[in-house]
């Protein structure tokens, strides 16, 4: 019995010292990072597609035959200029009888104003009630000393009476005439602006000032509110749209001068940043930034691709690392840099943050690894075991 137990003794015993050898050999998980350049942006090129500074699509209001064709592909307009002519005869008649009827409409308020103001609806009936009441105010007197009858006191009041309440109609009646005739005309010229703008949507204009750059239909053809008919682009200016890394657009400033090169006309020309959008595109993450083109650059090239440079923007190459590889303690920020299989605790001296990645001006040079997810807490000099190397 004492050397069964003894032996399982020393089985324990060499069981836990095994796995304690194991243990110490057993290297910490990693994932890490490499460090990497951010580019200075004089020496980057961004290419983008020269675009009007704006394009109209001309969609008539009015449907309709097309009866003439005013302009043509290629033509420079000005805002309103006519493009084309859709048939006008029945508007032209509607609008002739709104005229007609609005000229009614002001004749009619015309004359209940005139009337008000001579007051010939009321000033008779002011005269039948003036007389009534004297009549009745001398019958009163002549009446309380006894010299009439109470049967002529009560038809002279009868009188007064009857003449107030035809006065007060009167003036109801004059009043409520000038307001039905305000009325009828703010009617009448309400549908005299319906039927103009019907009559001149007959006449598709531009509305910019620009070059025509399509006209879709033709003379005979019947269009409506649902065709687009014709395309005007604002060609006093030009741009290009380019889309810039997260890791780059908080060099770029609104106002920054940029060389654009359109190699199809062996051209180079002066351009500026003039929007940033605040918020990358969900899909790619890419900021959308416009540069507007300088007055030399030419009419053909819309269209065009275009090789954009910023220019007087030459500075040091900046080194990069996600910033959630960054740690502190009381001695400051540092890294876990790999260095032969081992997590070597290196001091960092930050700059500035940019989206998750920030700026290491100290301690780190482009290409390093740094450990950005350990399965445990590391110190410094530990070996490790790199499981994924991630990419930037």
């Amino acid at each position: 019995m004492k050397k069964l137990t003894a032996v399982l003794m020393i089985t324990a015993m060499l069981s836990s010292a095994l796995a304690g050898c194991a243990g110490a050999g057993r290297q910490t998980e990693v994932t890490v990072a490499a460090a990497k350049e951010g580019k200075d942006l004089s020496a980057m090129v961004w290419q983008g597609t020269v675009e009007a500074l704006s394009s109209v699509d001309i969609i008539p209001s009015a449907s309709g035959k097309v009866t003439q064709i005013l302009a043509k592909e290629g033509d420079h307009v000005e805002a309103g200029a006519a493009l084309f002519q859709i048939d006008n005869q029945d508007a032209s008649l509607q609008l002739e009888q709104a005229k007609a009827g609005y000229q009614a409409a002001q004749a009619n308020f015309d004359s209940a104003q005139k009337a008000n103001q001579l007051n010939t609806v009321v000033k008779p009936a002011e005269i039948n009630f003036t007389t009534a009441s004297d009549n009745f105010n001398r019958i009163k007197v002549l009446y309380a000393g006894g010299d009439v009858s109470q049967t002529d006191y009560e038809n002279a009041k009868a009188q007064m009476d009857v003449a107030q309440v035809q006065l007060q109609a009167a003036q109801n009646s004059q009043r409520t005439n000038c307001d039905v005739t305000r009325a009828q005309l703010d009617s009448a010229k309400a549908a005299l602006d319906i039927a103009r703008k019907k009559y001149n949507d007959c006449m598709v204009v531009s509305p910019i000032k620009g070059l025509v750059t399509k006209i879709s239909v033709e003379a005979g053809q019947t269009v409506s509110p649902q065709v687009k008919a014709a395309a005007v682009i604002d060609d006093s200016s030009k741009k290009v749209e380019i889309k810039v890394a997260d890791m780059d657009i908080d060099q770029i400033k609104a106002g920054m001068e940029a060389d654009v090169n359109l190699q199809t006309l062996g051209e180079t020309i002066k351009g500026s940043i003039t929007r940033i959008s605040s918020v990358s595109d969900s899909s790619t993450g890419m900021f959308d930034v416009t540069v507007s083109l300088g007055e030399a650059c030419t009419n053909s090239a819309i269209g065009l691709m275009a090789d954009i440079r910023l220019a007087d923007n030459k500075g040091e190459n900046s080194v990069y690392i996600p910033a959630k590889s960054v740690q502190t303690d009381d001695s400051g920020s540092y890294v876990y840099k790999v260095s032969d299989s081992s997590g070597v605790k290196t001091p960092v001296t930050l700059g500035k943050k940019k989206n998750a990645y920030i700026e290491v001006t100290k301690g780190l040079a482009a290409g390093d690894q740094v450990v950005l997810q350990s399965s445990k807490p590391l110190t410094d000099g530990e070996k490790i075991s790199i499981l994924t190397v991630k990419q930037q």
